[in-house]
């Protein structure tokens, strides 16, 4: 009967101490760093760019400005990357332009929406757990390079869609 108490006992502290190790080995886990977020996003928007750039075959990509802050409100700091086409053969257009928001888990980033208008934007800032945009429209005296028409817009994220 001693016996029998005794391998329960033993039972328990070995099932305590497995979960004691599982514990550290979680906690041990290497975090990644806000740089090597933005980093891992940069390489996976480049890896993607050519199916946004045969979408648009007439268009080269112009700018890719990777910007972070919380936005999945996890307490990490996620990655939202800018980016513009312009005209292949020149000219000051923008022909497109959007983010892709990726999520930073701890350990890698995925993407997890895309934010793709059909209106010009700005990106102004992620804050509060929001990303901000500034809506641009033209006034009918406006001349091409200056929308004067300026909408403030917060982000909705739902499944993969930023609207």
């Amino acid at each position: 009967m001693d016996k029998s108490i005794e391998k329960k006992q033993i039972k328990s502290i070995t099932k305590d101490s497995d979960s004691v190790d599982f514990e550290k080995k979680t906690v041990q886990q290497k975090t990644i760093s806000t740089q090597e977020a933005v980093q891992l996003a940069m390489k996976q928007f480049d890896a993607y760019l050519p199916t946004i750039l045969a979408e648009n075959s007439d268009a080269g990509i112009d700018l890719q400005i990777p910007n972070v802050g919380d936005f999945t409100g996890d307490g990490v700091e996620d990655v939202a990357i800018y980016f513009n086409l312009v005209p292949k053969d020149g000219g000051n257009a923008i022909i497109s332009q959007g983010l892709s928001l990726y999520q930073n888990t701890g350990q890698n980033v995925k993407v997890i929406a895309g934010y793709d208008p059909e209106y010009l934007f700005a990106f102004d800032t992620i804050r509060d757990g929001k990303i901000h945009v500034t809506k641009l429209e033209y006034a009918e005296t406006d001349g091409r390079c200056c929308p004067s028409i300026k909408t403030p817009h917060t982000l909705t994220i739902k499944g993969n869609r930023a609207y």
